[in-house]
C-alpha cells in the first residue's frame, strides 16, 4: 500500500535459461505483477523505480553472461568499458513502455570480439521487444557529441553506472559538469528555447483535449527541465538542493511531488492499456485510463472528472515551471544583477521589465490590489510580464481568498477600467486567466476551469476556448485580422463599445456543465454581473441577449436554408436591430474560430457574410421589406438575361432553355450560377450528361455541376463517388426540370477545408461521368471509420422542423459521422420515392447536423405516415453502417 517501499531481489537464473522465451516470460510476469500492484494502490514512485531496478538486474546479468570485461589491456593501451544508464532510465524512472536508454562507453574503439559481444547483447534485448535506445561511443566521441547536441548533453547529465568501469563514468561526468561543455548559462538558454518550441507545437496551451502527458505545456517535460537545469548547476538531487537554496518553499516542494505523482499515475495507466510507446491521452484511451485510476460515474463522467484533475495539475506545473525558471535566470545565472529596479508606484516596482510587488503582503493585506496589479500592467506597456516573486505572492493570496473579488466595489471599478483598455485582452485578461485570477473574480468561472467536453468539435476546455474567443476578437483589430476576416473586421471597427464583447465573450459559455440550456443559464448569470457592475440598461440588454443567442447566427448560417426569405425574416425578427447584428457577427466569427483550429474555412466565411449582408439590407430597408420568393426569382432571371445578352447569346435560345425550369431554379441559384449554367448548356445536346467544375470557387467552396437524366439513386451514387474521392460535401442543390433532367450542384471541399485544386478537377469529372454512365446503381462503398470516431456514441435523430413552404418538408438529421452516411441517406430517399430539393451538410466534430428539403413524387410536402416511415428507415440505415 502507499507508504510501503518495495525492493526486488537480484535476478538469479542459469546461463542455460538465458533464452528469449524464458526472459520474455520473466518480463511479462513482472509487467503483470506491477499492473496488479498499481491496482492495489502501491506508491507510484516505488513502481517506477522498481521497473528500473528490474531492468538493471537484467542488464547486469546479461553483461556477465556475455563476459564483457571492465577493461581490456593491450601492449599499447588500456581500454575501460562501462554500461551506463542515461535519460529517464538514468533517473531510475521507467514506466511500462518507457524507452530504456543506455550508453556503452569505452576509452578507445572496441575490438571486433567486443563489438560482437555487445551486438549480441543488444540483439537479445530487441528480441525481447524492449524499447532500447543505445549508443556505443568512445569517451572522446561522446564528449564531442554532447558538445554538438543539447539532447545528448541532457541525457548524459543523468547518467549512472550499471556495469563496468566506475572510473570511466566519473571521468565522463567530470567533463560533463565542467564549463568546457555547455556551461550553465548556455545550457539554460538552450533548454528555454527548446521548451518554447515544444510549447508552440501544442498551441502553447495546457488545455488541449487530447494532451501529451510528457510534452504538452504543464506536462512531465516541464518538470524535467527544472530538474535538468538544477542538476547541471548543482549536481545531485535537485529538489533537496533547490529547497536548500530557498528556490522552493516546503509547500511548493510538496506540490511539485504531488503533481509528479499524479502525472506518473496517469502515464503508468496509459502504458498499461496500450501496446506501443505513446504519451498521448487520445479519446479512445481516456475512459479505460479513468476507470483504471478509480474514477466512476455514468457516461463520460469518469473521463471529464479525470481530465478536470489533470488540467488543475498541469496549471500548477506551468506556474511552478515559470516561477522556477525565472529564479534560475535571476539567481543562478546572475542575469538580473546588472539591471536596476525602479518604482512604478507605492505598491509595485519594475525589475528588467517585469512587475514585482514592493512588499510581500500587498495582496493579502488588500486583495483588491490583485486587480490593481493587472491594471498597472496595462498602464505600463514596457512591462512584459510578472516577476517570480509576484507569481508566488499571487498564488498564495489566491488560495486564501474566501469570496469573489467582484464583491468589492473598488475591484469592480478596476475591472471595468481594464476591459475598456484597448490592450486589455492580451495584457490583462490573458495573464489573469493564466494565474487563476479570473476564477476568483468572475462568478461561475471556477466551474468551467479545466472543463472538457468529450467530443471532436471542441478542441479545448471551456475556459481555454473562452480565452481564445477573446484573442480572436482582439485579432479583428489587426492587419492580420483584416486579411482573415475582412467583413467582420470592418464591422468590429464600427462598434461603439467593443468592451461589451469582452464581457459577452467571458460569459457566453459560463453556463456549461450545469443542468439546462447553457445559453439561458449564462444569460441569467451575466445579467446579475452587469447589474452588479452598474452597466446601463441598454448595454446590459445587449450583453444578455448576445449570451442567450450566441449560437443563433452560426446555426442559421450553417443549418438553415438561406435562400428561403422566411428563414431570413425569422432571423431578423429575433435580432431586432442592426446594432445587435454587428455585435453578433463579431462574436460568432470569434466563437467558431476559437472552437477548433480546422473549423473556420472560406465556405463558413461565405455563409456568415451572406447571412449578415442579407440581414443588414433588411434593417436598412425595413424588416417588412424582405422580398417574396417569386420576386427574388424574377429579379435573378432578369439580371441573368441581361448578362447573357451582353455576352451575345440569343434571347430566344435562352428563353427556350429556361422554359423547362420552375421558379425554384431561379430562386435558389445566384445570378452568376444561372449565367454559368446557360453558358455550359446552351447550344448543347440537352439529353446528354455533363459534369463540370466551376473554375471560380462559389462562396469559398468548389462547385460541381451535374446535368443528367434524373433517375433513382442518382444523389446516392454521386455522394458515394465524392466520398471515395475523399471530398466533403457541404451543400447540395437538386433541381429537376419539367422534362425529367436533373441539374444538381454540389459544393465540396478537401478534408483540410480548402477548395479543390485545379489539378484534381479532371479526375473528379472522369469519376463522376463513369458513375453517371452506369446503368445499374452499385450501392454504397463503406470505408473504415476513423479510429477516433469509434470512441463516440451519437444516437441518430431525425427531426421534422416547421417549414414556411407548405409544399416542402424540412428534415434535420443528427448522427455520428460515419463513412458513406450521406449516400446511405440518399438510398433511403430513393427507396421511398422522395425528391430531394436541397441539402445543407454540417459536420460538428464527431457528428453531423444536416438539413434536407424534401417533397414526395407529386412535389408536395410529406404526410405524417411518410415522415414516420422515413425516420425509421434512416435510423435503421445509419445504425447498420459498421
Amino acid at each position: 500500500m502507499t507508504g510501503t517501499h518495495y525492493s526486488i531481489s537480484p535476478l538469479d537464473f542459469s546461463d542455460e535459461q538465458i533464452t528469449v522465451p524464458y526472459l520474455k516470460q520473466q518480463l511479462d510476469a513482472f509487467q503483470q505483477w506491477s499492473i496488479t500492484q498499481f491496482g492495489n494502490h502501491v506508491d507510484i514512485d516505488d513502481l517506477v523505480h522498481l521497473r528500473s531496478q528490474f531492468i538493471d538486474q537484467l542488464l547486469k546479468r546479461l553483461w556477465l553472461y556475455y563476459q564483457i570485461p571492465e577493461h581490456v589491456s593491450s601492449l599499447l593501451k588500456k581500454n575501460r568499458i562501462a554500461l551506463i544508464a542515461v535519460g529517464g532510465y538514468g533517473r531510475c524512472e521507467l514506466h511500462p513502455l518507457s524507452d530504456i536508454d543506455i550508453l556503452i562507453l569505452s576509452d578507445n574503439s572496441l575490438t571486433k570480439e567486443l563489438e560482437k559481444q555487445i551486438g549480441d547483447l543488444v540483439r537479445l534485448l530487441w528480441d525481447l521487444h524492449l524499447d532500447i535506445g543505445h549508443s556505443v561511443r568512445t569517451l572522446k566521441n561522446c564528449l564531442q557529441e554532447a558538445k554538438n547536441d543539447i539532447t545528448i548533453m541532457t541525457n548524459l547529465i543523468e547518467s549512472r553506472l550499471i556495469a563496468g568501469s566506475e572510473s570511466l563514468l566519473k571521468e565522463l561526468q567530470t567533463y560533463i559538469f565542467s564549463d568546457k561543455i555547455w556551461p550553465s548559462p548556455a545550457f539554460y538558454q538552450a533548454k528555454i528555447k527548446e521548451q518554447q518550441q515544444r510549447h508552440q507545437q501544442y498551441h502553447s496551451t495546457t488545455y488541449n483535449l487530447e494532451p501529451d502527458l510528457k510534452n504538452s505545456p504543464g506536462g512531465l517535460r516541464d518538470m524535467q527541465i527544472i530538474q535538468w537545469l538544477a542538476i547541471r548547476h548543482f549536481g545531485g538531487e535537485f529538489l533537496q538542493k533547490i529547497a536548500h537554496f530557498d528556490y522552493l518553499t516546503p509547500d511548493e516542494v510538496e506540490e511539485f511531488n504531488t503533481c509528479r505523482k499524479f502525472l506518473w499515475r496517469m502515464r503508468f495507466a496509459l502504458h498499461s492499456v496500450i501496446n506501443r510507446y505513446d504519451n498521448r491521452l487520445l479519446f479512445d484511451r481516456q475512459l479505460s485510463i479513468a476507470k483504471m485510476l478509480g474514477y466512476s460515474g455514468e457516461g463520460n463522467a469518469p473521463v471529464e472528472n479525470m481530465m478536470h484533475d489533470y488540467y488543475r495539475v498541469a496549471h500548477n506545473i506551468t506556474e511552478l515551471n515559470q516561477m522556477l525558471l525565472q529564479l534560475f535566470d535571476e539567481s543562478l545565472l546572475k542575469r538580473y544583477s546588472q539591471y536596476k529596479t525602479y518604482d512604478i508606484d507605492e505598491h509595485f516596482q519594475s525589475k528588467d521589465n517585469l512587475i514585482d510587488v514592493k512588499h510581500n503582503r500587498v495582496f493579502t493585506d488588500d486583495p483588491v490590489m490583485i486587480l490593481k496589479l493587472f491594471y498597472t500592467l496595462l498602464l505600463n506597456p514596457q512591462i512584459t510580464g510578472l516577476y517570480s516573486n509576484t507569481i508566488r505572492q499571487l498564488r498564495s493570496a489566491r488560495r486564501k481568498l474566501s469570496y469573489l473579488l467582484c464583491e468589492q466595489p473598488e475591484a469592480r471599478r478596476l475591472f471595468i477600467k481594464i476591459i475598456k483598455h484597448p490592450d486589455a485582452i492580451k495584457k490583462a485578461i490573458l495573464p489573469m486567466h493564466q494565474y487563476g485570477i479570473l476564477a476568483v473574480y468572475l462568478p461561475g468561472w471556477q466551474q468551467i476551469s479545466g472543463m472538457m467536453q468529450f467530443d471532436l468539435f471542441h478542441t479545448y476546455t471551456v475556459d481555454e476556448h473562452t480565452i481564445r474567443l477573446l484573442l480572436e476578437l482582439d485579432l479583428l483589430r489587426t492587419e492580420e485580422g483584416k486579411q482573415k476576416h475582412p467583413n467582420s473586421s470592418k464591422v468590429f471597427a464600427e462598434l461603439s463599445k467593443p468592451e461589451l464583447l469582452v464581457i459577452t465573450g467571458l460569459f457566453h459559455d459560463i453556463g456549461k456543465g450545469r443542468h439546462g440550456d447553457h445559453s439561458e443559464i449564462g444569460a441569467k448569470i451575466v445579467e446579475s454581473f452587469c447589474q452588479l457592475h452598474e452597466l446601463d440598461a441598454k448595454d446590459t440588454d445587449l450583453i444578455v441577449w448576445l449570451v442567450r443567442y450566441h449560437l443563433l447566427m452560426s446555426v442559421t448560417a450553417q443549418n438553415r436554408d438561406l435562400q428561403d426569405p422566411e428563414v431570413i425574416r425569422e432571423f431578423v425578427q429575433l435580432v431586432k436591430s442592426k446594432r445587435r447584428l454587428q455585435y453578433l457577427l463579431c462574436l460568432t466569427v470569434a466563437d467558431v474560430c476559437a472552437t477548433n483550429e480546422t473549423l473556420w474555412n472560406s465556405w463558413k466565411q461565405s455563409l456568415m457574410r451572406e447571412l449578415y449582408l442579407t440581414a443588414e439590407r433588411s434593417f436598412d430597408s425595413g424588416i417588412h421589406q424582405i422580398p417574396e420568393q417569386r420576386s427574388i426569382a424574377r429579379q435573378h432571371k432578369q439580371q441573368a438575361l441581361t448578362e447573357l445578352l451582353a455576352k451575345n447569346y440569343d434571347e430566344q435560345s435562352i428563353k427556350h432553355f429556361w422554359q423547362d425550369y420552375r421558379v425554384d431554379y431561379f430562386l435558389r441559384y445566384t445570378v452568376e450560377q444561372i449565367v454559368w449554367h446557360a453558358e455550359l448548356l446552351l447550344n448543347k445536346d440537352l439529353q446528354q450528361t455533363l459534369v463540370a467544375i466551376n473554375p471560380k470557387p462559389h462562396h469559398g467552396g468548389s462547385e460541381i455541376i451535374i446535368y443528367s437524366p434524373d433517375r433513382p439513386f442518382l444523389f446516392a451514387a454521386v455522394c458515394n463517388a465524392l466520398s471515395m474521392l475523399n471530398l466533403s460535401i457541404h451543400d447540395a442543390l437538386i433541381i429537376t426540370n419539367k422534362n425529367g433532367l436533373a441539374l444538381d450542384t454540389f459544393i465540396v471541399l478537401e478534408p483540410n477545408g480548402q477548395v479543390v485544386p485545379e489539378n484534381r478537377h479532371q479526375d473528379i469529372i472522369q469519376t463522376l461521368n463513369k458513375v453517371l454512365n452506369q446503368s445499374v446503381y452499385k450501392g454504397v462503398t463503406i470505408k473504415p471509420a476513423k479510429q477516433r470516431l469509434r470512441s463516440f456514441s451519437v444516437p441518430t435523430q431525425v427531426n421534422f422542423i416547421s417549414s414556411f413552404n407548405d409544399n416542402h418538408t424540412y428534415m434535420e438529421l443528427i448522427a455520428l459521422d460515419k463513412p458513406g452516411l450521406l449516400a446511405c441517406v440518399g438510398e433511403v430517399f430513393a427507396k421511398l420515392d422522395l425528391s430531394l430539393r436541397s441539402a445543407k451538410i454540417a459536420t460538428i466534430g464527431e457528428h453531423i447536423e444536416d438539413l434536407f428539403i424534401l417533397t414526395d413524387k407529386h412535389n408536395k410536402a410529406l404526410d405524417d405516415n411518410t415522415c414516420q416511415k422515413l425516420s425509421e428507415s434512416i435510423v435503421m440505415a445509419i445504425d447498420s453502417i459498421n
